[in-house]
This record gives C-alpha cells, sequence and structure tokens, in this order.
C-alpha cells in the first residue's frame, strides 16, 4: 500500500501535468515574484558588504564638512542629497579651519562640465573637476602615478585621472598635454594611480577626475567657489573627536549660528549613502512582493478552476471514502509543487538577473543560503496560503451532486 503522502503527489503531479499551459503560466507569474525578490536581496548583500568596506578604508583621522539644509520633516533622500543640493560652504570657512585647526584642510568645489583635447571630447556626465588644494592628496589618499600634485599657486596645471587620460588621450602618458575647459588650457602636470575602489568615500571617482586649484575653478563660478564639501585630516598626536568639536565651533560662528553643515568622521561619512541604498531596496523589495502576491492569486485561480473542472473526481474520491483532509492535502500539495517551482526557477533567474545589474554596478550580489532560502521559502508559502481557500472548497461539494458532471 502506497503512503498516503506519495500518492498525494503522484497524484498533484499529474493533474498539473494535464493542464500543463496553464500550470506552466501559474509558475510564470510565482517565478517572476520570485527573482525580483532574490535579484533585490542579493544586491542588497552586495551594497551591504561594499558599503562596510568602504567604511573600513575610511582614514580614521579624517572628517569631512558638508553642505546641510534642514528639511521641515524628515527625508531620507532629501538629507543623503544634501551635499548637491545648496553651497553654503565658503573660501573664507576653509582659510579659518585652515588657520585654527591643528590639521590638513582642503576644500571640494566641483563643476560638472566638458573636458576636451585635441582629439577628444569628454562631456560632463562622465567626468568630474574638481577644484581644491595640495592637502587633497594625503586626505583622500590620492597617489600620482606619473608628474607632480598642483599647489595653490598652479593656476593652469591639472591633475587627472588615469580613466580620464585614456579617454581624453588614449594612453595614461598624459603629461604635458594640453585639455580644453571652457576655452581655457590647462596642461597636464599629474596622473593618478588607478585606486582599487574609485567610488570614494568623499563621493567622487577619481579615476575620471580632473582636479584643479580652488582659483582656477572658480573662474567657471562666476568667480565664487561653489564648495560642497571640506575635507580635514588630523596630525597623528591630534585627537579627531576634539578636532570635530572645534571645527564645528569655528564654523556655527562663521555662519552665524546657523546649522546649514554638517561635520561627519568615521563611518558616519558613508552612512548616508547606505540608509539611501537601503531605502531604495526596500523600495524595490515592496514592489518585488507585490509581484509575488500576482502570482499567488494566480494559484488561486488555477485551483479554483481545477477544483470546478474535477468535481465528479472528486466526487467518486469522496463516494469510495476519501475524507475532507484527504481531498484538502491533495488540492494543497498541487498548489505547493506550484509555488516551488516557481521558487526554484525564480531563484535561478533572479541570480542571474543580479549579476547582470551588477555589470553596471560598483559592487556585486552576494550568493547567501538564506537568500535562496527566503525566495523558495516565501513562493512555497504562497502556494500553500492560496490554495487553502479552493480545497476548502472543495470539500464543500456534495458528492452526489458532484456525481452528476
Amino acid at each position: 500500500m502506497k503512503i498516503p503522502l506519495l500518492s498525494h503527489i503522484e497524484n498533484a503531479v499529474d493533474s498539473l501535468k494535464s493542464n500543463r499551459m496553464r500550470t506552466l503560466l501559474t509558475i510564470t507569474g510565482v517565478t517572476i515574484g520570485v527573482a525580483s525578490i532574490v535579484s533585490v536581496l542579493s544586491l542588497a548583500g552586495g551594497a551591504s558588504t561594499y558599503l562596510g568596506q568602504h567604511a573600513s578604508k575610511v582614514d580614521q583621522s579624517v572628517a569631512v564638512v558638508r553642505n546641510h539644509v534642514p528639511a521641515s520633516s524628515s527625508s531620507l533622500l532629501f538629507d543623503s542629497s544634501s551635499v548637491n543640493l545648496a553651497n553654503n560652504l565658503t573660501e573664507q570657512d576653509v582659510s579659518k579651519l585652515s588657520a585654527k585647526l591643528q590639521a590638513k584642510v582642503a576644500p571640494l568645489a566641483i563643476v560638472h562640465t566638458k573636458l576636451s583635447s585635441k582629439d577628444s571630447v569628454i562631456t560632463s556626465d562622465k567626468a568630474t573637476l574638481i577644484g581644491s588644494n595640495e592637502n587633497l592628496a594625503t586626505i583622500a589618499s590620492l597617489d600620482l602615478m606619473d608628474g607632480d600634485f598642483i599647489t595653490s599657486e598652479s593656476t593652469q596645471s591639472i591633475i587627472i585621472g588615469k580613466q580620464l587620460a585614456i579617454d581624453l588621450f588614449g594612453t595614461e602618458q598624459a603629461i604635458g598635454n594640453v585639455i580644453n575647459i571652457r576655452g581655457q588650457n590647462f596642461t597636464v602636470c599629474g596622473v593618478l594611480k588607478p585606486m582599487d575602489q574609485p567610488v570614494h568615500f568623499l563621493g567622487v571617482n577619481f579615476d575620471s577626475s580632473a582636479i584643479i586649484s580652488l582659483s582656477s575653478v572658480k573662474q567657471f563660478t562666476q568667480n565664487i567657489a561653489q564648495i560642497q564639501q571640506i575635507g580635514i585630516k588630523v596630525d597623528q598626536d591630534v585627537s579627531l573627536k576634539e578636532t570635530v568639536a572645534q571645527a564645528t565651533e569655528i564654523l556655527s560662528a562663521n555662519h552665524n549660528q546657523d546649522s546649514d553643515f554638517t561635520v561627519l568622521a568615521g563611518s558616519s561619512i558613508t552612512r548616508p549613502s547606505g540608509q539611501l541604498i537601503s531605502a531604495i531596496l526596500v523600495l524595490m523589495a515592496s514592489v518585488a512582493g507585490i509581484s509575488l502576491l500576482v502570482g499567488g492569486i494566480g494559484i488561486m485561480n488555477i485551483m479554483l478552476v481545477n477544483v470546478a473542472e474535477r468535481q465528479r473526481e472528486i466526487g467518486i474520491r469522496k463516494a469510495i471514502g476519501a475524507t475532507d483532509a484527504h481531498v484538502i492535502n491533495q488540492l494543497l500539495i498541487e498548489s505547493c509543487v506550484i509555488g516551488l517551482l516557481g521558487g526554484i526557477l525564480g531563484y535561478a533567474i533572479g541570480i542571474g538577473g543580479a549579476y547582470a545589474a551588477s555589470l553596471y554596478l560598483p559592487f556585486s550580489p552576494v550568493l547567501q543560503w538564506q537568500v535562496a532560502a527566503i525566495g523558495i521559502g516565501i513562493a512555497t508559502t504562497t502556494g500553500v496560503l492560496f490554495g487553502i481557500y479552493p480545497a476548502v472548497m472543495a470539500t464543500k461539494k456534495n458528492p452526489v451532486e458532484s456525481l452528476r458532471y
């Protein structure tokens, strides 16, 4: 005598095979939902790992002053991108910090503009122009592959990243070449070494950036330094915590006690980016959950159709002694099989989609057994939950009436 569970599984598989197209379409609905969830979770793990490594590389002797615009209501997106929404920091801030702190201070005045050489043109969306001083090399841990770094007096000199050198001149050996920026010529005096993680804690891809003096960048912004960030690096024997407090006091006095700036140190420097990415991933997971809900509704629909088409079969089973539990178990196993197959396929497709998406991201997805368990587990649970109502409805049929169909 066959074990009842095995018998139910065989009957469930036979039933699903008899309506292959309908079953395939239902499994596809579950697959899409699970694939979306798996992709999001895998990318979330990759983003978390990436930001963790990113934060660990932040020099614990470094602090960053950023623009900050207080919002009337909490807005993660607003706070995270406030560095790009206003330019509250001034040259006077840089001067006073440099004069009063036992630390190296470097401004970052970022301008997005076209860069051109004799043979190539790089649009503003593919390169970043930074106005700063010689302290930026120390604060941002920038190493030169060739040449010398700029100084405050370097009015027509420019430092470029390795990738930008290749894009503009077709070679990393770019010393002495000329770059034209809005009609002004700058001579390349140095090329940066490529970085392991080009997206820096300062939020700049230095591999595709050009650096000139602050006085030079002002000519592109109506002679006003539009400073988005100020980097601070303390000496070895100086407390970073005390320096941050002192910098806050200096800036507050300089800004008439207006809190239009923020001073970040350590892991706090990368926290806004992490919070923003987490918020985006939560939103994506919510959308994926809706897709899975639609897949669950599809399971309920096919099971209701199956019950309607198999009333005679169910009636015969109950007439020869099958109990309501037997009928419910068989139908739940059918919906469970649909969910399980959708979960397995969804996991495979989701991982593939995550790796495809990572080609355009600075991090790779993370393979974790927890993601597989969550994806397949949710799909299977969805199959069971959405199969309960059709299974219960099947038991409500009168065996005598069912035999007339």
